[in-house]
């Protein structure tokens, strides 16, 4: 039997690797003999990097010094997947996970460091480039990374603001023009964002109500935040004569996502389809006689472009069995039945308090994994 074990991280607990070796220790321990194999997905947020880099031999990891979300020197990474594509994840410099709780401050973060690493890759030769803006801290309309891209923004007093400090969130009301002349070198470079965030920039379902919060923001903030991005918006619909703030996905990375398509001609493009075309995902399920695919939370969401559809989507169309073992199950999570999953389960044995269960994740999904797989022994007997 051929066991593919294709499964995103589980947030704050085990990256998609650990998640995959975690699997495969409790399935061995039924099917000791079955061949498995493992790939490591992403969907555009933190751990794309990783997971792409494991799966590409030719994969030429960069190291550069950038600013993290709080103006803070940090050493992150991209890849070179091939001689002049680029692959830059955004939570590497910019990553709320980069930022400890206490010291969230989603009006004083910054995108900038975004902004270097992109820089660093067009220095270095790259004539495509693949961004992968999950996992953000911030919400800064992009506004950081296109100053570290050379992009000049003045108050109502045409004084320069971006040659006085590094800009934040805060500093996106008092922008009243912008002079893009340094981004005449990008005409010629290929930028593909890859996400699955689908929200417009503003309103209620835009980057700043939807996903501030979990950022860090309070009521006062989004308030501030929001009116900041629509003014900006309004600016740029007047100078650049496009209008593209309702676009699905402006809203992405608290408006990176404006930013890359409005300034840089940037294209969208689902991140869990990027990521499984580079590791070829669609020939190992063909291949497979099972597929095992999970995340930390599954519920109503997940079917919406997250990275467990596009496993079941490709599973489905091949006809292939396809078990979802998640960190917790949530409202709504029986939907994904109907996109393809043969059968959903959870790891969370009994209840326990946040900490504990994040602590013996690796421990828990092994032994649903084991759980899982005398299951399918029984049921081979029992024909």
């Amino acid at each position: 039997m051929n066991i593919l074990i294709a499964s995103d991280s589980f947030k704050d607990s085990l990256s998609s690797i650990e998640v995959a070796n975690s699997i495969q220790k409790g399935f061995k321990r039924v099917f000791y003999d079955a061949k498995y194999e493992k790939v490591f997905l992403a969907d555009g947020g933190e751990g794309t990097l990783e997971a792409v880099c494991s799966q590409i031999s030719d994969c030429e990891i960069k190291k550069h010094e950038v600013l993290n979300p709080i103006d803070e020197k940090i050493e992150a990474k991209y890849a070179f997947i091939n001689e002049s594509t680029a692959l830059i994840e955004m939570a590497q410099a910019s990553g709320l996970e980069l930022v400890p709780r206490d010291k969230r401050d989603i009006i004083n973060s910054t995108s900038f460091g975004f902004g270097q690493l992109i820089a660093d890759a067009v220095k270095n030769g790259a004539k495509k480039l693949i961004l992968a803006i999950g996992g953000s801290a911030t919400n800064d309309v992009g506004i950081g990374m296109l100053q570290a891209l050379g992009v000049k923004f003045y108050d109502e007093h045409n004084e320069e603001l971006s040659s006085k400090k590094i800009l934040t969130a805060k500093d996106i009301f008092k922008i009243e023009s912008f002079d893009i002349s340094a981004l005449r070198s990008f005409r010629d470079i290929k930028i593909v964002i890859a996400s699955d965030v689908t929200n417009p920039l503003c309103g209620k379902q835009g980057a700043t109500h939807i996903f501030a919060k979990q950022k860090g923001a309070t009521s006062k903030h989004i308030d501030f935040l929001e009116e900041s991005i629509f003014k900006f918006a309004k600016i740029c619909e007047k100078k650049l004569a496009k209008k593209t703030k309702d676009k699905q996905g402006a809203g992405a990375a608290g408006g990176v996502g404006f930013a890359l398509n409005t300034f840089l001609n940037a294209k969208f493009k689902s991140g869990i389809d990027t990521v499984s075309e580079l590791i070829f995902l669609e020939d190992r399920i063909k291949n497979a006689d099972l597929v095992i695919t999970g995340e930390g939370r599954v519920d109503s969401q997940t079917a919406y472009g997250k990275t467990i559809t596009g496993v079941l989507k490709l599973s489905k169309s091949y006809k292939k069995p396809a078990i979802i073992i998640a960190g917790s199950l949530d409202e709504g999570y029986e939907k994904l039945y109907t996109l393809g999953a043969t059968s959903i389960f959870d790891i969370t044995p009994a209840p326990l308090d946040i900490e504990d269960l994040l602590s013996q994740a690796d421990k828990n999904l092994s032994a649903t994994a084991y759980s899982i797989a005398s299951m399918l022994h029984l049921g081979q007997t029992l024909k």
